[in-house]
């Protein structure tokens, strides 16, 4: 465990180093921030398909207390996700 002095003294390190690598300088210059591009209705709707779909392959594959059932794993979870989205 870090003692306070360690800490504020790791603290400074990092920040000086950041520093000298040209981040505040970095962070001083105006960047051309872009608006956000709003997602297509399509691509909303597919995550929330998608949404669902994982909602659902983890309700049958997992255990009442969370752990996968045996002989599962997140893969086959994401697998099947896909297909149920797919039939929606």
């Amino acid at each position: 465990m870090l003692t306070v002095d360690e800490y504020m003294a790791l603290r400074r390190l990092i920040s000086s180093e950041r520093e000298s690598e040209g981040a505040a300088l970095a962070a001083s210059e105006p960047t051309a921030d872009k608006p956000k591009r709003r997602r297509s209705k399509s691509a909303r709707s597919s995550d929330k398909k998608l949404s669902k779909a994982f909602q659902m392959a983890n309700s049958r594959y997992r255990l009442k207390n969370g752990q996968l059932r045996s002989g599962r794993t997140q893969s086959d979870i994401a697998k099947l996700a896909q297909r149920l989205k797919k039939k929606m």
